[in-house]
C-alpha cells in the first residue's frame, strides 16, 4: 500500500511538471513547428546524432541557432574527449522554409552571439517563415559546432557504436 501511494505521487508529480513546461514556453506554435522541420535537415554523416538548438527572444526578433551535437568518447585513451560530428545540411530546404529572405551570411565565429563558442563557423539566415502570424523577421543559424554549455549529444562507445545521451 506504501509503495502505491508513492507510484500516485510520482504520476502527480510528473503531470506537475509537464504542466509547468508548458506553461513556461513561451514560442509561438508555428516556431516550434519550424524548429522541429528544420531539426530535421540535419542528415549526420555518422549513422546517428542528435541535434539542438538555443532560442531566444530578444529586441530584433525570435533567433534560433541549430547544432549537432558532440560524441563524448568513453573508454581507451581518449576517454572523457569530445568528438565533433560530422554532418550535411541541406540549406536549400530550409530556404524552402522562409517567404522572404533578408540576408544570408556565413560567419567566422569567435566568443559570439552570447553562447560559449571557441570557435566555429555559421550560416545565417534573416528573413520571415511561412505560415507564421507575423511579418517579424526570424533570425536562423546552424553552427558549425555546438556551444560548450550543451555538454555531449552521444556517447562514442569503444566498439564504435554511437548512442544518444
Amino acid at each position: 500500500m506504501h509503495s502505491h501511494t508513492s507510484l500516485e505521487f510520482l504520476i502527480k508529480q510528473a503531470e506537475q511538471l509537464a504542466e509547468k513546461r508548458a506553461r513556461k514556453d513561451i514560442r509561438p506554435g508555428w516556431l516550434t513547428e519550424f524548429i522541429y522541420e528544420a531539426a530535421e535537415l540535419f542528415v549526420p554523416l555518422a549513422d546517428t546524432g542528435r541535434v539542438g538548438y538555443d532560442c531566444r527572444y530578444n529586441e530584433g526578433g525570435w533567433q534560433v541557432l541549430f547544432y549537432l551535437g558532440d560524441a563524448e568518447i568513453f573508454g581507451g585513451r581518449h576517454d572523457g574527449c569530445r568528438a565533433r560530428m560530422a554532418f550535411d545540411f541541406d540549406l536549400k530546404l530550409l530556404l524552402d522554409c522562409f517567404s522572404r529572405v533578408d540576408s544570408i551570411l556565413y560567419r567566422t565565429l569567435r566568443e559570439d552571439l552570447d553562447l560559449q563558442l571557441e570557435e566555429g563557423n555559421m550560416i545565417e539566415i534573416v528573413g520571415c517563415l511561412k505560415e507564421t502570424e507575423t511579418s517579424d523577421a526570424v533570425t536562423v543559424g546552424i553552427l558549425s559546432r555546438p556551444p560548450e554549455e550543451a555538454g555531449p549529444g552521444m556517447r562514442m562507445l569503444p566498439s564504435g557504436a554511437v548512442e544518444p545521451v
